[in-house]
């Protein structure tokens, strides 16, 4: 889901653990500086002229924003591993294993249901459950999310959602 924050001077917006900002500077030097005091959390940042001092950042977020909600997102993942477990499991904790599940394919007992569907009415159950407070506080749990998926899809780290079956020798 795309998330867009309206500032003075500035819009970003926010999509998975990437981010731009649209704003007015001086040169790209500026445009970078005052990115990074609207939003300090990022990295590999690459910056675009729009013409009339306009600029375009693009980055991506740092994958140590927010330790306490990755491990958060990391603790949903171990604990709903069947489906008995994801039905008993609170709506915040079902939207992280049913996000991993649209962007991963794992676990498979979720494929067997219109995962795209779930997620959404999971973020309603969920604000309307209060376990998040407003919608746009996903943002937060979305760049988690998609930093847990980041670190977990990289070579070398095996992890229980994201790793193939190997067959035994």
């Amino acid at each position: 889901m795309r998330y867009k924050v309206n500032y003075s001077d500035a819009i970003l917006e926010f999509k998975k653990n990437h981010g731009r900002a649209f704003l007015e500077a001086a040169d790209p030097q500026a445009a970078l500086r005052a990115t990074r005091d609207l939003f300090s959390h990022t990295r590999d940042e690459r910056v675009e002229t729009l013409g009339d001092n306009q600029y375009l950042v693009m980055f991506s977020i740092s994958l140590d924003y927010r330790l306490p909600l990755l491990h958060a997102v990391e603790k949903a993942v171990k604990l709903l591993r069947s489906n008995d477990m994801y039905q008993l499991g609170r709506y915040l904790d079902r939207y992280i294993v049913a996000t991993v599940c649209m962007e991963t394919g794992k676990p498979e007992f979720l494929n067997e249901i219109d995962v795209a569907a779930e997620v959404s009415s999971l973020r309603k159950a969920a604000v309307v459950a209060r376990e998040v407070p407003n919608v746009m506080r996903f943002i937060d749990w979305d760049i988690a999310i998609y930093n847990y998926l980041e670190l977990n899809s990289k070579q070398g780290f095996k992890s229980r959602v994201v790793r193939k079956v190997a067959p035994r020798t």
